[in-house]
């Protein structure tokens, strides 16, 4: 093949080594732009043979129309060569460099940075190095060009081609082309000419550039780049670079060691092996026999049973059967809230460390995760292992390294817990969104709760599962309570995105001006429907699973009164709560869960029960504990608090901690995913899905030794207080705002109608959930039905201006990954609706006007970080981190000026500081705090209720 300028590796035309990649705090030491080309083609290389899942390079490799042999070569090639705009005099200059022999920039102010300046020169010089030539943006040469611009994260948009059909980036044909050729001959050479692929369809060009971004991150880590120094070839001929290109491959395992992205396997075993401490339910069992028949590869499996059925459990044993199946080996188990994170990273590390083959790092991945003492034995700022083994006691140590801590690496390990936002942002329009891709094309994907999602994050869902299942991922889903269209949307998503829109042999093909047959008709409660992606069949449990028996659950509605007008309009639950609570009170024995629907209204009701116990303990009566928990906690101090429910209502050790009798206060914050278990409950009217959601917070434990009830309790009973008056309009604004309106009257007519009727668990469950939208005698004026479908609409759109296109509606290359240039600003990405939450940070001010953390004034609020700069480590942020409380923003949050004008200098650099709201306590000279005014609002911390405002 003639390549232009010539490709022997004469002196004369050898590869200059005085043109760089990397300088930048290296001490005077520039890294050359070859060797760091050499350093990613065989870092590429090796992570495609010992890091990339089985199943990611099959697939990649039949995309490519190739054997994975070839793939990962072809791989490597393109990663080499994600840097080659770096050899330009717009980049080269940037520092004093003396290169007489090359033309110099003529405009440094007007440059293209350099990704894209590669984008431009492979359009036009891949053609000549034998990849076919053409304008079309899905054709192999301009994805190439394309993915390699995006190394950065942000794709480069397609250039038009030039009037009379030249060359779209154009050439210079000087000096500089020269090199950048060379460095590809070179490149070539050590990697035995790849040929061009067949193929190269846009979602895989997503996850080859994913790759390529991370085999560009390990080898630019300043250590590594320093420890090749003495290793830099003398010239830059063609047999000294084939050796460094060698030396770097050997190297390159070990850099893997080091960053913890070494696949965590388990070996498929039966049911009664992954937990033998219990026998397996009709529902695992239902699952653990019928599963292997049925999974070749890759698919998803929804599994719908009630709230302490063992659904967790049975999802770790099914994705080790699917990982198995499919080539993919990793986990990630998402949560719809940090706190239900934080519990499952325990349980799936317990997990891990009986099922693992060798262990691997596990991440938790959510905002708050570096904060979490369990998941980081080290001290914050002291790191982890660098190379994770077995101690001398044979414990497997899963603990996370320095390098999986960094800012968007840790989804890059093997196994992951984390927020179901995490694996969101893979489909929002957001910078490195296609290295998220990756990091889940390897695993297969557990989404606990799918239910727990509006409108918003349910079309966000549904486009993930396109992509998951573009790219053969296993997905499974778990819900207590999903109405059957939204389980139809979830399978027809993975089945859309795997080609396979229905499952034809089935249900039968789409008639003219029809819409086509359900995938999903029903749903069995409990009960699993399984999608393959490969033939696009789908299956259910052959037989009726029969669901642990338990007493029929007594609901009973209890109205209340409101005070106030208009939007000040409130419940008043004071009366009902002392005929509620009564036998507690009167016989100093049970539990009780008391869950309201908003934190203020939590924190009212916390002072309303106080006064009941008051007044009963002036009697001389035993009084039950009283607890409050909600997110208007500061961080450290809520993680406490949900430590201490869990110790007491949870069913680790019970009988031991659990006590006499005790009133738990609380927000929906304990509906999801938190094992608690109360004699009775009582909550505020909410959706029929959420209430039965709270219902299985009622005699959870039932059966468990240690578990014992009160007299008064006869049976699981949930108290539901509903507003006087039957309409939308009677119902407290705030409510109202939280649920759609027609939801909840719609639920209060569909329970009044049962009222004396028990709800029968499972058997009535499902019926409930689908009458409730379905039965259009539950509410007198559609006007709210049209509303909510209004509001459930604009929610969709919305979220359609902020996701990526389908795997299969890419019409602009891999650039509308990225772009925002659809009317969509870049702070507008959010994975949840209206979620312009904002962290405050209530610091007390003495009467000398000092600031402190505390409100014994003993930690002085830090001005400055510890380093010789100001800047802040992560062990100078951990306490100030930990003090701050998640707020919803809104209009009534102080202006950024005020806000600012409270910032320490020092906290303006840090992104993590910057953004805090600082809200002062008033401390008086005798040493007493009271509340401090802030944007015309009076702001108050009390340390028994949390963050409060007026």
């Amino acid at each position: 093949m003639a390549y232009p300028f010539g490709s022997s590796a004469s002196p004369e035309e050898a590869v200059d080594l005085r043109l760089w990649a990397k300088e930048r705090d290296l001490g005077g030491y520039r890294h050359p732009a070859a060797c760091h080309a050499l350093d990613a083609a065989a870092m590429a290389l090796v992570l495609w043979e010992e890091a990339v899942a089985p199943g990611v390079r099959a697939t990649i490799s039949a995309s490519l129309a190739t054997d994975e042999e070839h793939a990962g070569r072809l791989i490597a090639f393109w990663a080499g060569l994600h840097d080659v705009g770096k050899v330009s005099p717009e980049f080269q200059h940037q520092i004093d460099i003396d290169l007489p022999s090359y033309p110099s920039p003529r405009d440094l102010a007007g440059r293209a940075g350099h990704a894209t300046a590669t984008a431009r020169w492979l359009e036009q010089a891949l053609p000549t190095a034998g990849y076919a030539p053409t304008w079309e943006f899905e054709s192999v040469t301009a994805l190439v060009a394309q993915l390699l611009g995006g190394h950065h994260g942000h794709f480069p948009e397609f250039s038009d081609p030039p009037a009379g059909g030249g060359s779209r980036a154009g050439t210079r044909g000087d000096a500089w082309d020269q090199q950048r050729w060379r460095m590809l001959r070179v490149l070539e050479t050590v990697l035995d000419s790849p040929r061009p692929p067949g193929a190269l369809p846009e979602p895989v060009a997503g996850i080859i550039c994913g790759l390529v971004i991370l085999a560009d991150w390990l080898v630019s880590q300043k250590h590594h780049v320093l420890a090749q120094k003495p290793h830099v070839p003398s010239t830059g001929g063609m047999e000294e670079l084939r050796s460094y290109f060698n030396r770097q491959r050997r190297g390159a395992s070990q850099v893997l060691d080091e960053a913890g992205l070494r696949p965590l396997t388990t070996t498929p075993g039966t049911f009664s092996a992954s937990f033998p401490e219990f026998k397996a339910n009709g529902l695992q069992a239902s699952i653990a026999e019928h599963l292997p028949r049925i999974c070749a590869g890759a698919g998803l499996l929804l599994v719908t049973a009630p709230t302490g059925e063992g659904k967790t459990e049975a999802a770790f044993h099914a994705a080790d059967i699917m990982g198995h199946a499919a080539g993919r080996p990793g986990r990630y188990i998402a949560l719809p809230t940090m706190a239900t994170a934080d519990q499952m990273y325990t349980r799936l590390r317990c997990y891990a460390e009986r099922r693992a083959d060798v262990p691997r790092p596990l991440t938790l991945l959510h905002s708050m995760a570096w904060l979490n003492e369990d998941y980081r034995p080290a001290p914050v700022g002291q790191g982890a292992p660098a190379v994770l083994t077995a101690d001398a006691s044979g414990r497997r140590d899963f603990n996370v390294t320095d390098w999986l801590f960094g800012r968007k690496r840790g989804l890059l390990a093997s196994w992951s817990v984390g927020t179901i936002d995490q694996i969101l942002m893979a489909v929002l329009r957001a910078r490195h969104n296609v290295l998220r891709l990756f990091g889940l094309a390897g695993k297969v994907v557990v989404v606990d709760e799918a239910h727990a999602v509006d409108p918003y994050m349910q079309e966000e869902l549904e486009r993930l599962l396109q992509w998951l299942g573009r790219l053969g991922v296993p997905v499974v889903l778990l819900s207590a309570t999903l109405h059957r269209t939204v389980a139809d949307a979830y399978v027809s998503s993975y089945l859309k995105g795997a080609g396979k829109r229905s499952s034809r042999k089935r249900f039968g093909r789409r008639r003219r001006g029809r819409a086509e047959s359900p995938l999903v008709d029903r749903v069995d409660y409990p009960g699993w429907i399984y999608a393959d992606a490969e033939s696009g069949e789908v299956s259910r449990n052959p037989e009726p699973i029969t669901g642990k028996e338990r007493d029929p659950l007594r609901i009973d509605l209890v109205s209340i009164p409101q005070t106030g007008r208009g939007r000040e309009r409130r419940a008043d639950r004071s009366a009902a709560l002392e005929d509620e609570l009564g036998e507690i009170l009167e016989s100093g024995a049970g539990s009780a869960a008391v869950i309201c629907t908003t934190v203020g209204e939590a924190q009212e009701t916390y002072d309303l029960i106080g006064d009941l116990l008051r007044k009963h303990a002036e009697s001389g009566r035993e009084v039950p504990e009283l607890h409050l928990l909600h997110a208007r906690f500061p961080a450290e101090e809520r993680e406490k608090i949900a430590r201490r429910v869990i110790a007491k209502f949870g069913k680790e050790n019970p009988g031991k901690e659990r006590p006499k009798s005790a009133i738990l206060v609380a927000t929906a914050i304990i509906e999801q995913s938190l094992d608690l278990d109360f004699d009775l409950v009582v909550t505020d009217l909410a959706p029929v899905s959420l209430l039965l959601q709270r219902a299985g917070r009622c005699w959870r434990h039932q059966g468990i030794e240690g578990i014992r009830r009160p007299r008064w309790a006869e049976g699981p009973r949930m108290v539901v207080f509903v507003p006087e008056g039957g309409k939308a309009a009677d119902l407290p604004p705030g409510w109202a705002h939280i649920y759609p309106a027609s939801l909840l009257v719609r639920t209060r007519n569909m329970l009044e109608a049962r009222q004396g009727e028990p709800v029968k668990v499972p058997g009535d469950v499902q019926g409930l959930v689908e009458r409730v939208y379905d039965d259009p005698g539950l509410i007198d004026d559609m006007k709210h039905d049209l509303e909510r479908a209004g509001k459930d609409m604009g929610m969709r759109t919305q979220a359609r201006n902020v996701l990526v296109p389908g795997p299969g509606e890419l019409n602009g290359g891999l650039y509308e990954l990225t772009s925002t240039a659809f009317g969509v600003d870049e702070e507008m990405l959010a994975t949840r609706f209206d979620a312009d939450s904002v962290r405050v940070l209530c610091y007390y001010r003495d009467a000398d006007g000092r600031r402190w953390l505390d409100r014994k004034c003993e930690v002085p609020l830090p001005e400055r970080g510890s380093t010789a700069k100001g800047a802040f480590t992560d062990d100078d942020l951990a306490p100030i981190i930990r003090r701050t409380v998640p707020v919803r923003g809104g209009r009534w949050v102080p202006g950024r000026p005020e806000r600012e004008g409270l910032l320490p200098p020092a906290w303006r650099k840090d992104f993590r500081l910057r953004e805090l709201i600082l809200v002062p306590q008033e401390v008086t000279a005798g040493g007493e705090a009271g509340p401090g005014d802030l944007g015309g609002r009076t702001w108050w911390l009390d340390h028994s209720k949390g963050l409060m405002w007026w």
